[in-house]
């Protein structure tokens, strides 16, 4: 993408900068090359020798930043099972409709937490050439797996300490941005959620290993052990943070779920109380149709459901109130400052696209819509380690921004409605 030296100027009805501070009104974001060179009151004076984006009545806020994507998968409600047929080739050109997909909708930087091969590697330096145009990525490549584990079909399998530190080391010269393991069981074929997969002893190794290479680290937690295995270990962030516990028989004799919730207060504390960052995938698998349904439900009467859909939507709002009450829980624990709202869209149906959903869930969860937003921008942008980048508006980062129609404090699903995306002071979405 080519990057103009030309004076901008972005004139704003209502600023909201990322910080936390007030939404300011009338202001202008002058930007100079591709990074914010001052925030001021607007005047007119600022035309001159400048080209001046007006957004009279809309709301400007700093580009949002995924922090947990799978870009090289559909989204489409396919099991891995169903995906891992697909070419590596087919994988590329899936994430790069996808990272304009993301684009499109206000996200400008975003973390892929695992792909097949070197399959990201490739798209993400052709993002960053100019060739593509998305956003700008931090790339894991394959996680770092047991045998048999959750993602083993990326080919990133690590057993104890050697083949660890030989998986990491592999992945820091192919260009791996950070170090994703995964420290349960999950939603591929053959694993429990309910299960940790490494010890605490073997993650430890991972994150010595990655922080020898500068490489932040983050394990994949669905199962409460998993979660207390990462805290005791040092991991820098989880991603899901669920607390699920086995199910009553083991797996190959279950016909139901292999797992069970099994919510634990202490390993809570100790994740709260830790430097590990929480990032809540909070749509979840189902968030598709249940919203769906919401929408029909709220635009048609109840009486235009079918008992099948009314089943449909009293499960969706059952899942998600249980994802409500999992950040309501750490939220009561003091985790706010290291709680990040993430995606995790590409396996099953979880949409890309569409960050404003875990928001959603996360201020039915007790979150202000200020610390919502707060969580996909400041917070996730520290968390990834690209904070003095990217993740607020303020002088001398770079000139991302999103514009939507109306303010999103008022209501987190108005970031759906987009006016205009920049990224590196570069308008890329909208006219």
């Amino acid at each position: 993408m080519a990057v103009g030296t030309a004076r901008k100027v972005i004139r704003a009805a209502r600023l909201i900068d990322g910080t936390g501070a007030a939404p300011r009104t009338n202001v202008a974001i002058v930007v100079s090359g591709t990074k914010i060179a001052s925030i001021e009151p607007w005047r007119e004076e600022l035309r001159a020798g400048a080209t001046v984006y007006e957004y009279p009545v809309e709301t400007v806020l700093p580009g949002l930043v995924d922090a947990h994507c799978h870009l090289s998968l559909l989204g489409a409600g396919l099991r891995y099972e169903e995906e891992i047929p697909h070419s590596n080739e087919f994988m590329a050109v899936t994430a790069v409709y996808n990272a304009q997909v993301m684009l499109k909708s206000g996200v400008t930087t975003l973390r892929d937490n695992g792909c097949r091969d070197s399959i990201m590697f490739g798209v993400r330096d052709a993002m960053d050439r100019g060739l593509l145009v998305g956003p700008r990525m931090l790339i894991a490549g394959r996680p770092v797996t047991m045998t048999g584990g959750h993602f083993s079909w990326c080919n990133g399998t690590a057993d104890g300490d050697d083949e660890i530190w030989r998986e990491i080391r592999k992945l820091v010269q192919e260009g791996a941005d950070h170090i994703k393991i995964m420290a349960s069981g999950g939603g591929t074929e053959g694993t429990n959620p309910g299960l940790p997969s490494y010890t605490a002893a073997e993650l430890r190794i991972a994150v010595t290993a990655a922080h020898h290479y500068g490489r932040l680290t983050t394990a994949h937690c669905r199962a409460t052990q998993a979660v207390a295995n990462a805290v005791e270990a040092g991991l820098d962030s989880i991603e899901h943070a669920e607390f699920n516990g086995p199910g009553d028989l083991i797996e190959h004799l279950a016909e139901g779920p292999n797992h069970k919730p099994a919510w634990d207060e202490e390993v809570a504390k100790r994740l709260a109380d830790s430097g590990t960052y929480a990032s809540l995938t909070l749509p979840g698998s189902g968030y598709a149709a249940f919203s769906l349904l919401r929408d029909k439900l709220d635009r048609e009467g109840s009486a235009a459901l079918t008992p099948a859909e009314r089943t449909e939507l009293e499960r969706g709002e059952l899942a998600q109130e249980g994802r409500a009450e999992n950040v309501r829980r750490l939220l009561g624990l003091g985790m706010l400052p290291r709680i990040v709202v993430s995606s995790d869209a590409g396996p099953f149906d979880i949409e890309f696209g569409k960050l404003w959903q875990g928001l959603e869930v996360a201020v039915a969860g007790g979150m202000s819509t200020m610390q919502a937003l707060q969580a996909s921008t400041y917070t996730a942008a520290k968390s990834c380690g690209v904070l003095d980048k990217v993740g607020t508006l303020e002088v001398g980062k770079e000139a991302d921004v999103l514009v939507v129609e109306a303010n999103p404090l008022d209501n987190v699903r108005n970031l759906r409605d987009v006016v205009a995306v920049f990224k590196a002071g570069e308008r890329v979405v909208g006219a």
